[in-house]
């Protein structure tokens, strides 16, 4: 992983400046699953991205970063075996694949049994598509999603339905998994961080 190193003073947990860092009120739990975020490595500076918040509050949580030409993720960093958060299976293109991985909805059925091990894909939308194909051997897992959920105030825009922040997509896939404490503690950091960072560019909170 890529080392985060913060630049204009900015605070190492959360990338916000200090008279913004929410750092303090992160909360911290360890979780029965094991979480394994992979970063496009164009996240890797962004001072919206959420994925180091989770690396925070979860004691089992890994960053890996995807497409590092001078350090290659190598197919042995990840697991041998778990699921994919991801909203569906989708073809090359894009388009609904009927034969891709099977999806397990989070809000219509228990968590499956054999979950030990969690997969995020940290980037865009059109990022977080590509590697769900060329991640090998991740791209044949089954996937874990969840029904859409009321949208809340968010950085960056939505690119279409039922894509979000890395952060809060974590957040609700837990609170299916590990309990609505974890969850709603999960989306209370998130809401926090997008205030906080609304406050920071004394833009209006976003919504």
């Amino acid at each position: 992983m890529k080392q985060d190193i913060p630049w204009d003073g900015r605070c190492h947990g959360c990338f916000l400046l200090p008279a913004f860092c929410i750092c303090a009120s992160v909360p911290r739990f360890d979780t029965g699953v094991q979480l394994h975020i992979v970063r496009h490595v164009r996240e890797h500076r962004k001072t919206t991205n959420s994925a180091r918040l989770a690396r925070q509050a979860l004691s089992r949580c890994e960053i890996l970063d995807y497409g590092d030409r001078d350090a290659p993720l190598q197919v042995d960093d990840l697991p041998s075996s778990g699921y994919l958060l991801f909203p569906e299976s989708l073809d090359q293109h894009g388009k609904p694949d009927p034969e891709g991985p099977p999806v397990h909805n989070l809000s219509s059925w228990p968590p499956p049994a054999d979950l030990q091990n969690l997969v995020i894909l940290d980037g865009t939308w059109s990022q977080a598509r590509r590697m769900s194909h060329r991640l090998q051997p991740v791209a044949s897992w089954p996937r874990v999603s969840f029904t859409e959920v009321a949208p809340r105030a968010r950085i960056r825009r939505p690119p279409r339905p039922g894509t979000m922040a890395t952060l809060e997509a974590i957040g609700y896939a837990l609170w299916f998994i590990e309990g609505e404490d974890v969850g709603a503690a999960l989306l209370a950091t998130f809401d926090r961080f997008v205030d906080a960072y609304a406050r920071q560019c004394g833009k209006p909170m976003p919504s």
